[in-house]
Formats: structure tokens, sequence, C-alpha cells
């Protein structure tokens, strides 16, 4: 496996240790459909909640929440459609980003609701 899938995995492995922590019901993790991937599905209460992960060794190019683009957001929308297709959901949805910087020091933040 690349360097790049493993910080990607890493960093996924970190932000369901985090969501757990947070009371959130991990549903499943790399959901692919309609040219999509979505890194973490999970619930908490009646809210269904798509996860996009980015983790970047530092800031000196930005900052992880920086690199979403448009394209990126539609692609998670569509990936989001697919699975409320095959598994409909009663509550609200919506969809989260956790980024996460390794140095100087490790730091997570999770924005809720971060787009759409």
């Amino acid at each position: 496996m690349s360097e790049k899938l493993d910080k990607g995995r890493e960093g996924e492995d970190y932000a369901v240790k985090y969501l757990k922590s947070k009371g959130f019901n991990i549903i499943t993790r790399n959901f692919t459909s309609r040219n999509s991937e979505i890194d973490i599905i999970c619930s908490k209460e009646d809210m269904l909640v798509f996860v996009e992960v980015r983790m970047k060794v530092n800031a000196d190019y930005g900052f992880p929440e920086n690199s979403m683009s448009k394209a990126k957001k539609n692609a998670i929308l569509r990936g989001a459609e697919a699975y409320l297709d095959a598994h409909p959901w009663e509550g609200e949805a919506r969809f989260d980003f956790i980024s996460i910087l390794e140095k100087p020091t490790f730091e997570i933040l999770h924005f809720e609701d971060a787009f759409f």
C-alpha cells in the first residue's frame, strides 16, 4: 500500500476513535458508489452523518479543511444519495468534516454540518 493510502487510513482510524469517544455509532467506512467515496458514515441519536476526513502532516501548505473542492463535495453528495437509496433513513442527515494535523502537535478538529 502506498504511503499516501497508509496516511489516509491512519487519519480515518483517528477520526473513528474520536467519533466513538463522542458517542457516535460507526455504520460503515469507505462507502463507494457513483464515482464517490465517503470516508465514514455514522449516526448519533436520530442524525445520520457523512464524514470526510483529511489529514496533513503540518499546515505548511494550508489546513486540511481548506482542501475541499466543490467537485469533492458534489461527489460526497452523490455517494450520500446512493447510500440513502440503499439504506433509507427516517431521521435527519448532515455532512461533517474532520481535519487532522500531526505536527507540531496532534490536533483534530470536527466541523459539524460543514457543507450543504
